[in-house]
């Protein structure tokens, strides 16, 4: 008689997981599409295992191989046994019910921690692997002065014995990122760039993401280098912006913030789902200025968008320079889909550029590495729309950066601005600042 009790059904939330995974393996669909085409209630559990994958996914498929488990046990689907593989050792160190693949998986538990253990594993849950970072980028947490001040910010992470770590103002940018990297677990850094960002230790990135503060809005989880976005963009209280790709929402409510909540921000969304995600973070952030858009970018013209001064363009791209990104297979450059994206880039660029007559200034801004989506859409902007000229987004940030475009794109690339990974300790992040020239302005 068999010791599995054949008739217990494997959870939904691990057969959804694995369908997701199988999915994004076969089809090379991106993993947030399929998450968020999902319908499964436990979106964020999902998300989460498959996050620990994409980390961990070296280390995974090693482990299988060494121990057998799939040769061993030939009707086990080996996308569910990623999963549960995965949730065992990266996720909740535990699995769900008694079905036969979890009683299968945890059978092979002590074999499973040899193997990894025999690897090379790390203990912060890196396998060495040439594509990923050898040390965790540090938690940035972006203070929402729509519902709370810094001042309050800072004296709430004092009465919670946090030990604020600071430099003199005019500290050179190599000395505030070895400042960064060698912040004690105790410490944060508010950071040099960006009013409102705090800076702490990798170590409490999980601690941030279920803290009261982050669940009410008051703090808000983005990534520093997208931040410049709005800082770059500089609307002053009062103004008029657009957002031409909106949602989720994080840089609408950054450029809120940055405009004291006075003034109008127009938050355009093609996609209902993302729509209503956008219209549901800003709501719950206290955006009062918030005019929320359901549509086409290249449909919006002064009159249902009037008097717009300020723009920004966020549009969709590549993505492969956002390090939390989850990814299951190595990618590789995909020419006819940057040649897409580009064309879609340039035009909705464009388009910000005329169909809004009071435009001052236009941020332009990718979490993409690929210079057919940076250097190349500002490039052809500009021959396009020779009434704009671009500022340096490095004398901007007071000449406290590295990282510019590729000179080679001469008056282009010096600048342009990146954000890299490794020496940034950011997501990858391309910035370009373009201006609406004046009579007799010269570049």
């Amino acid at each position: 008689m068999s010791k599995f009790e054949h008739s217990v059904k494997v959870p939904t939330q691990y057969k959804a997981t694995a369908k997701i995974l199988k999915a994004a393996l076969e089809k090379q669909k991106s993993i947030k599409t399929l998450i968020f085409e999902e319908k499964h209630a436990r979106v964020r559990s999902l998300q989460a295992v498959l996050k620990h994958y994409s980390d961990n996914r070296g280390a995974v498929d090693s482990a299988l191989e060494e121990t057998g488990l799939l040769k061993e046990n030939p009707s086990l689907e080996p996308c569910l046994a990623k999963v549960l593989v995965t949730e065992l050792i990266f996720g909740r160190k535990q699995l769900n019910g008694d079905s036969k693949p979890v009683q299968t998986v945890r059978s092979y538990q002590e074999k499973l921690q040899q193997a990894l253990s025999g690897s090379g594993f790390q203990k912060k849950g890196r396998f060495p692997h040439p594509a990923v970072l050898a040390e965790p980028n540090p938690r940035y947490v972006r203070v929402n002065t729509n519902l709370l001040s810094l001042s309050e910010a800072l004296e709430y992470l004092a009465s919670e014995e946090w030990r604020r770590k600071e430099l003199s103002k005019d500290a050179p940018y190599p000395d505030f990122l070895a400042a960064v990297k060698s912040l004690e677990e105790d410490e944060f850094m508010t950071d040099m760039h960006v009013e409102g960002v705090l800076i702490f230790h990798p170590k409490w990135a999980h601690y941030w993401a279920a803290h009261e503060f982050v669940h009410s809005k008051k703090f808000v989880l983005q990534n520093k280098a997208t931040c410049l976005a709005a800082e770059l963009l500089a609307p002053p209280s009062g103004s008029t912006v657009l957002d031409m790709c909106a949602a989720p929402g994080m840089k609408t409510l950054h450029i809120c913030n940055v405009m004291q909540n006075k003034g109008r921000i127009y938050a355009v969304e093609q996609s209902k789902e993302r729509y209503q995600a956008m219209c549901n973070i800003t709501t719950e952030a206290g955006c009062e200025i918030v005019t929320p858009i359901l549509g086409d970018a290249l449909t919006m013209n002064p009159e249902r968008c009037p008097e717009v001064e300020y723009i920004l363009v966020d549009p969709s791209c590549s993505g492969n320079g956002m390090q939390n990104r989850i990814s299951v297979c190595d990618e590789q450059k995909d020419d006819k889909r940057l040649y897409k994206l580009a064309g879609l880039q340039i035009k909705i660029l464009s388009h910000a550029m005329t169909a809004f007559p009071d435009v001052k200034r236009i941020a332009y801004c990718t979490c993409s590495l690929w210079k057919e989506e940076n250097e190349q859409v500002v490039q052809r902007c500009l021959q396009l729309n020779p009434s704009f000229k671009l500022l340096s987004c490095k004398k901007a940030l007071r000449n406290k950066w590295q990282n510019v475009g590729d000179k080679e794109y001469v008056k282009i690339g010096k600048n342009c601005l990146y954000c890299l990974p490794d020496s940034d300790l950011t997501d990858g992040i391309f910035l370009a600042l373009f201006e609406k020239r004046r009579d007799g302005d010269e570049d």
